[in-house]
């Protein structure tokens, strides 16, 4: 009867453990994705297409990121791109 208990508590707390680790990685992932400040070399509160090519950490599709076309990402934009990252 304890085995059964112990493999049934176990098998509870598996999907658990699997989400821990899966929140810890995305929180990894986040903390080595450099800050919008810090892409943004001039200070203009927009990241461009060359500003953008020099941070290969970001890995988005800067086309897609920039969904109001204007050849330039916000940080909203970058903030929505990188949470679709974090879903897939």
């Amino acid at each position: 009867m304890k085995k059964m208990i112990i493999i049934a508590a176990i098998g509870m707390t598996t999907p658990f453990l699997a989400q821990a680790e899966n929140a810890a990685m995305a929180t990894s992932e986040a903390r080595n994705a450099p800050a919008f400040e810090i892409i943004d070399a001039d200070q203009d509160g927009m990241i461009t297409r060359e500003e953008a090519s020099s941070f290969s950490a970001l890995e988005i599709p800067f086309d897609n990121a920039d969904t109001n076309k204007d050849g330039s990402l916000d940080a909203n934009e970058l903030s929505n791109s990188r949470q679709a990252g974090d879903s897939k």
